[in-house]
C-alpha cells in the first residue's frame, strides 16, 4: 500500500510564503508518504525545478500530475495544452496523468452551459480518445476523476461507465467523496465494484454532508465538505478492508483538507491523523472506543470523553481537524462547561461544520467556582447558564447537563425541580452532577423518587490512579480515588450510576514526562492545580509501581494508568484532554485492555 498526498489545499500557504517545495516534501516524509499528486498550477508556484530538486533530496516522487484541460469550455486550445502537460509529466518522472475537464470559469461557462449532457459526453469521448493515444506513445496512462460538478456528465456510475467503455485505455481515478455529488445516496462499495476494472488511483476523501456554503454541491442542494479520514459519513473502514482483500496495489491518495489557521510545517501533525487512520485500518491495527448506554441519551456514549478545557479551545479557536481525528477513533462524547473559556464555541463550530449533532454526545456544565473559589448554584444560575450554553454551542438541546459543583445553601428540591423542568422543555436529555458526595446524590434522588421526578443520572467525581490529596481548584472538589473512598466506589458499582471520571490521569501526573521521586521534574511538567492536588508521596509511590508494571508489560506509564481506570467495577468513562490524535489513540487502545483486580491492587498497595 502506497500513500500519496493531494497537495492542492496547501496552495494558500505557498502564496503566503509559508510553505515551499522543501517543506512540502519534508511533511510527506515525516508521515511516511513517499509520493505527491500536484496540480499543474503548483509547478509555477513552487517552481518546477525547485520541486524536482526537493523531491530528489527527500526521495519523494510524483505519483500523478493533475492538469486542467478545458476541452468543454475551450476545445480549440485543449490539444495544445495536452502536449504541454505530457511534457511536464515526463519532466516530473510520472507515468500517470489525471485530466480535469475544466473549472468552468466565467469566461467559459456560457459555452459549457449551452451544451447538453449528451453533447458534453461526445466532446469528452473525442478528446479522451486523442489524449489516451498521445499519452500512450510516451508510456503515460490517462485517468479521469468522477467530477464534483453536477453540470458535467462525469459523476454517476452510469455516466462514468459510458465514458470508460467508449474510450479504451482510459482509467478512472475514484474520488470517494465525489460519488455523493451525483447521487447523495450512492453506496461507495457498490460504486467501487461497478467500476473496479477501470480504477487506476483512489482519492480517499471522507466527507460531511450538510449545508456548507462554498463547498461542492450535490444534486439535492446539500454540500459535501472534506474531513479527516474515518470521521465522515463514508464507510472508509469497510472500503479500505475491501481494497486490501481485492489485492489493490495502486496508490491511495490522501485528499488533505488544510485546516484554517494551520501553516507551514504544522500541517504535518494534522496530516498524521489521516495517514495513521489509513495505515491502521489497512494493517488491521485500528482501534475504536467502546460504548455504554446511558438511559435517556438515546445514542451510544463512548467510554472516553474528550475534555475541552485545553488550548486552543479555551480561546474559542477552530479545532475541526483535532475533533475529526478523535471522532475517527470512535470517541463521540465531549466534555465542556461554562467555566471552560470559549471551549463551547469551538465545540459548537465543529458540530455545525460536520452536521453531526445526532451522532455526538455533548456534555456541558453550569455552576462552577468563581475567581475567589466560591460556589453559588441555584435555579437562577442553572436557567441563565443553560441558555448561554445552548446559544454558544449553537444547539437546541444538551445530551448530558451537569451541575459543576454542589451548593449546600440550595436545597436539593430546587435543583431537581429546575432540571426536570428543563428536561421537559427538551433542552436537556439527562442531567447529573460533578463534585457531589454520594450522600447528597442520594438525598436528591430520594426527593425525585418521592415526587415522581427524574433524579441525577450520572456523576462526575475525580477518579484515577492518582489520589486527589487536596482540592485543586476550590469549591469542595470531590474524589472517589484512594483507599479512603473505597465505600464510595462500592456504592457507585452497586447503584450502576455512570461515573465520568475527571482528571483521570492526574492532570499529567501519569504522562511519563517525569520519573517517580523526581519532584523538581514534576514541578516543571504539572500546572498549579495538578501540583496542589496530586504532587504528594502517595502518588510518587503509585507512579513507581506503575513504572514497574509498565516495564513488565512493555507499555507506557500512561497506558497502565488508563487501564487501571477501566479495571474498576464501577461503570466508568474517562474524561481525557489531549491535543494529540496519536495520544488519544493510545488512550483508546489502553481502555480496551483493563487491568486485572490483582494488577490494580498492586498499583494501589504494592502487594502481589
Amino acid at each position: 500500500m502506497n500513500l500519496s498526498l493531494l497537495t492542492f489545499s496547501l496552495i494558500p500557504d505557498v502564496l503566503l510564503c509559508k510553505l515551499d517545495a522543501e517543506k512540502l516534501c519534508r511533511i510527506c516524509t515525516d508521515n511516511g508518504i513517499d509520493r505527491i499528486d500536484p496540480i499543474r498550477d503548483e509547478l509555477k508556484l513552487y517552481g518546477k525545478e525547485k520541486l524536482k530538486k526537493a523531491m530528489q533530496a527527500t526521495s519523494v516522487s510524483c505519483g500523478c500530475l493533475i492538469a486542467n484541460v478545458d476541452f468543454l469550455g475551450e476545445p480549440h486550445k485543449a490539444n495544445a495544452t495536452l502536449r504541454e502537460v505530457l511534457t511536464d509529466c515526463r519532466e516530473l518522472g510520472t507515468d500517470q496523468l489525471m485530466i480535469v475537464p475544466g473549472q468552468a470559469l466565467d469566461n467559459r461557462k456560457k459555452r459549457v452551459r449551452s451544451l447538453s449532457r449528451k453533447e458534453m459526453m461526445e466532446e469528452a469521448v473525442r478528446f479522451f480518445r486523442l489524449a489516451v493515444a498521445e499519452a500512450g506513445k510516451q508510456g503515460i496512462t490517462v485517468g479521469l476523476e468522477d467530477t464534483p460538478q453536477t453540470i458535467k456528465p462525469f459523476c454517476t456510475i452510469e455516466e462514468m461507465r459510458t465514458l470508460l467503455t467508449q474510450v479504451p485505455g482510459l482509467k478512472l481515478i475514484l474520488d470517494t467523496g465525489n460519488i455523493l455529488v451525483g447521487d447523495p445516496h450512492a453506496d461507495l462499495l457498490a460504486y467501487y465494484e461497478a467500476l473496479k476494472p477501470y480504477i487506476m488511483r483512489i482519492h480517499l476523501k471522507d466527507v460531511a454532508v450538510g449545508h456548507f456554503p462554498g463547498k461542492e454541491t450535490c444534486v439535492d442542494g446539500q454540500q459535501i465538505a472534506p474531513v479527516v479520514a474515518g470521521s465522515g459519513v463514508l464507510p472508509m473502514r469497510d472500503f479500505l478492508r475491501k481494497l486490501k482483500a481485492d489485492g489493490y496495489d495502486g496508490d491511495l491518495c490522501i485528499e488533505y483538507a488544510a485546516p484554517k489557521g494551520t501553516h507551514g510545517a504544522d500541517h504535518g501533525a494534522v496530516l498524521a491523523a489521516y495517514a495513521d487512520y489509513i495505515r491502521s485500518v489497512w494493517d488491521e491495527t485500528d482501534v475504536r472506543a467502546s460504548y455504554i448506554e446511558i438511559p435517556g441519551v438515546n445514542k451510544p456514549v463512548s467510554r472516553i470523553f474528550l475534555g475541552t478545557a485545553m488550548m486552543p479551545m479555551l480561546m474559542g479557536k477552530e479545532v475541526d481537524a483535532l475533533l475529526d481525528s478523535v471522532y475517527a477513533l470512535g470517541v463521540n462524547a465531549f466534555d465542556c462547561a461554562r467555566g471552560y473559556g470559549f471551549a463551547e464555541k469551538s465545540l459548537g463550530t465543529w458540530v455545525k461544520h460536520r452536521n453531526n449533532r445526532e451522532r455526538v454526545v455533548i456534555l456541558t456544565k453550569c455552576g462552577n467556582v468563581n475567581m475567589k473559589g466560591k460556589v453559588c448554584v441555584n435555579r437562577e444560575v442553572i436557567v441563565k447558564e443553560l441558555e448561554k450554553s445552548l446559544k454558544t454551542l449553537g444547539m437546541d438541546y444538551i445530551d448530558i447537563y451537569l451541575l459543576h459543583r454542589d451548593d449546600p445553601n440550595t436545597p436539593v428540591s430546587e435543583f431537581i425541580e429546575c432540571l426536570n423542568e428543563k428536561q421537559r422543555e427538551g433542552k436537556i436529555r439527562v442531567f447529573g452532577v460533578s463534585n457531589w458526595t454520594k450522600e447528597r446524590i442520594e438525598e436528591a434522588n430520594a426527593y425525585a423518587a418521592a415526587h415522581g421526578l427524574n433524579g441525577f443520572a450520572v456523576s462526575s467525581p475525580n477518579y484515577g490512579l492518582a489520589e486527589q490529596v487536596n482540592d485543586p481548584w476550590g469549591g469542595d472538589c470531590v474524589t472517589v480515588s484512594g483507599d479512603a473512598h473505597r465505600a464510595d466506589r462500592e456504592w457507585y458499582a452497586r447503584e450502576g450510576m455512570p461515573v465520568l471520571a475527571y482528571s483521570s490521569l492526574g492532570r499529567g501526573f501519569f504522562t511519563g514526562k517525569f520519573k517517580s521521586g523526581d519532584y523538581e521534574g514534576a514541578k516543571k511538567v504539572l500546572d498549579g492545580a495538578a501540583r496542589k492536588g496530586y504532587l504528594y508521596p502517595v502518588n510518587m509511590d503509585r507512579l513507581a509501581r506503575c513504572e514497574t508494571l509498565a516495564a513488565e508489560k512493555g507499555c507506557t506509564v500512561s497506558d497502565i494508568a488508563m487501564r487501571y481506570i477501566f479495571g474498576s467495577e464501577m461503570k466508568v468513562c474517562a474524561l481525557v484532554s489531549t491535543s494529540s490524535a496519536r495520544r488519544m489513540r493510545q488512550n483508546v487502545q489502553a481502555s480496551l485492555a483493563p487491568l486485572t483486580p490483582e494488577e490494580s491492587r498492586f498499583l494501589e498497595t504494592g502487594e502481589r
